[in-house]
């Protein structure tokens, strides 16, 4: 076993005692909300071959035109199947109801979902204003988002990446932050 193996079983380990969280679950969400975002992406146009400011905004509004928007509306639309997604599975793993629980168990979990949802909601609703902090031109946007991917080394791509990803890591907060709110365990 390697040392980057120990290293991430100890910080798995750290994680899991003292949130509670289950890494794999996690994990589980992760993977689902980026395979569902690649997914939506290459099915809009939007694929890391397109990596050129053309490419970019012409997948953004490929992606955005699916609910008659444009390219503003791109990113908050390839952010909906993953937080769909992600929100789906914290809610049927992590706060799924279980008729053996106590109730002050049950009700954290029946907040936690209601709140996950609400979440995963809310947060591609920001990915959308987000995008268009800057304005809502083409050069605006992209600006936007390669100042967004820029915080992590990237461009414009990374940008979208993220704040696609966004709206996954705000259902999981929120959802969280409630479930223990009420009592969760």
């Amino acid at each position: 076993m390697s040392f980057e193996d120990i290293a991430r079983q100890g910080v798995e380990t750290v994680v899991e005692k003292t949130t509670g969280i289950d890494v794999k679950t996690v994990k589980a969400v992760a993977q689902t909300g980026a395979a569902a975002g690649a997914a939506v992406s290459a099915a809009t146009g939007l694929t890391v071959a397109a990596t050129s400011g053309a490419g970019i905004t012409s997948g953004l509004a490929a992606a955005g035109g699916v609910v008659g928007g444009g390219m503003a509306t791109g990113p908050a639309v390839l952010a909906a199947g993953p937080a769909y997604l992600g929100a789906k599975i914290m809610n049927e793993t992590m706060f799924k109801d279980q008729p053996d629980l106590s109730k002050e168990e049950r009700d954290a979990r029946a907040a936690a979902r209601t709140a996950t949802s609400i979440g995963a909601a809310a947060g591609v609703g920001v990915a959308g204003v987000a995008t268009v902090a800057g304005g809502a031109s083409g050069a605006a946007i992209m600006g936007t988002l390669a100042g967004i991917g820029g915080v992590v080394g990237g461009g414009a791509i990374a940008g979208t990446a993220i704040v696609a990803a966004a709206p996954v890591a705000a259902a999981a907060a929120i959802g969280y932050g409630v479930y223990k709110l009420f009592g969760g365990k």
